[in-house]
């Protein structure tokens, strides 16, 4: 039974952005048509490959914190009360972001769609305000001088 929960804690809510992304991304396609760039069709065969790399990055993320009980019980967001220093977390401070935003980038390549790329783009520059004006001051009020530390030796996005 644990399992099966913890299945659902880390399937729910990738299902639903696939499911949001999805609608969007499905919308913006009709907009290439007024581009006058098409993308390589090898860019198929490298998009696969990334929305596979970051698939898998996003749902270790997901795992680590759904194993660890640090989803918030109640609604099952993603709201840490330890901070989480293991896995990927180790090379990177926000892997499950970076997962998520590859995957996009090669849904957009795979689909050969230049708007979903500039999409994927525009979704990098607000993840990175959010974690920069949002995430992060949380996180520093929430584990003081332990985030400090891990911010001070772990990048933000770059291993």
């Amino acid at each position: 039974m644990r399992l099966i929960t913890l299945l659902l804690k880390i399937l729910f809510p990738a299902c639903c952005a696939i499911v949001v992304f999805g609608l969007i991304t499905w919308q913006l396609r009709r907009l290439d048509a007024y581009i006058p760039y098409a993308l390589a069709p090898w860019l198929t065969f490298v998009g696969a490959a990334l929305m596979a790399a970051g698939a898998t990055l996003t749902f270790v993320c997901f795992a680590l914190f759904a194993e660890g009980g640090m989803l918030t019980p109640r609604s099952g967001r993603l709201d840490p009360n330890v901070l989480v220093r293991s896995g990927p977390y180790r090379y990177v401070r926000n892997p499950m972001a970076l997962g998520a935003l590859t995957v996009l980038a090669g849904w957009g390549l795979a689909q050969r769609s230049v708007t979903i790329v500039l999409f994927a783009l525009c979704m990098a520059a607000l993840m990175h305000v959010f974690v920069l004006y949002v995430e992060e001051p949380k996180l520093e009020r929430r584990f003081g001088q332990s985030y400090r530390a891990y911010k001070s030796r772990v990048h933000r996005w770059i291993p």
